[in-house]
């Protein structure tokens, strides 16, 4: 929405509601070249319950805008953090059981990073951690798509409306990205490359309901099992049976 478009429309609710604050955020671009957040507030006076005039004021609220971001960020990949995967969880939980709809997690953790680590050493972890990080990020990419780094090499990955097949396929596709990458690990006991492995629960909430700590605890369970039985591999928790892929 530009700039224009925001005042008609703020226009038009100030004459329907003449206690109505119209406020509205939007992106320019400076002289230097620098994107930043201005908001928008537009208050309609009033004198003896007759409309007189609006007041249009400008805030430069990108300084805020950073620390909003800064706040809810992992500070070396880019992804949300776990602080906001908590937040996040609660409120796509709430959101699919008033849909009736399917919501899925993914946990997923980098196969022997501490032996990367001590071969390679923490500058080139930190490196395997960022491009990790993006492939993750560039594959979860829908609007109903949230990568986070929730702890060292784990992370997890919360999307919406796919079923069993479609969630496991998603992420597959994910682990087998990462292993594209040949990042070298010649510690590695499953590739001679970085790997990854994951545990996947999907929840159809027409069918269930689960809260936060239990669907964590299911993707959790299922990446244990992942790692368990050989890493570099998905698995799917469904009920109290493990699928392996």
């Amino acid at each position: 929405m530009n700039r224009d478009e925001i005042l008609f429309e703020c226009a038009q609710k100030i004459k329907d509601d003449k206690d109505f604050d119209a406020k509205q955020e939007y992106q320019i671009t400076d002289e230097s070249g620098a994107v930043r957040w201005i908001q928008k507030k537009i208050v309609p006076l009033y004198e003896e319950d007759k409309y007189i005039e609006k007041i249009v004021v400008n805030l430069d609220v990108t300084e805020k805008k950073d620390l909003e971001k800064l706040a809810i960020t992992d500070g070396l990949t880019g992804l949300y953090n776990r602080r906001y995967f908590d937040e996040i969880s609660s409120r796509e939980i709430s959101r699919a059981v008033r849909a009736k709809s399917f919501l899925s997690l993914s946990i997923v953790d980098i196969d022997f990073f501490k032996q990367y680590n001590d071969s390679y050493g923490h500058d080139a972890g930190d490196k395997a951690l960022i491009s990790v990080a993006n492939t993750i990020k560039k594959s979860a990419k829908r609007g109903g798509d949230f990568a986070f780094r929730i702890g060292g090499e784990e992370f997890a990955i919360l999307f919406s409306d796919c079923d069993k097949e479609h969630s496991v396929k998603f992420i597959q596709k994910i682990v087998q990205n990462v292993q594209n990458l040949h990042i070298p690990h010649s510690n590695s006991k499953v590739d001679k490359y970085v790997t990854i492995s994951a545990g996947v629960v999907v929840v159809d909430f027409q069918e269930e309901n689960v809260d936060k700590d239990g669907f964590y605890t299911m993707a959790d369970d299922a990446l244990y099992q992942a790692k368990k039985t050989g890493r570099n591999r998905v698995v799917l928790y469904e009920n109290d049976d493990l699928e392996f892929f």
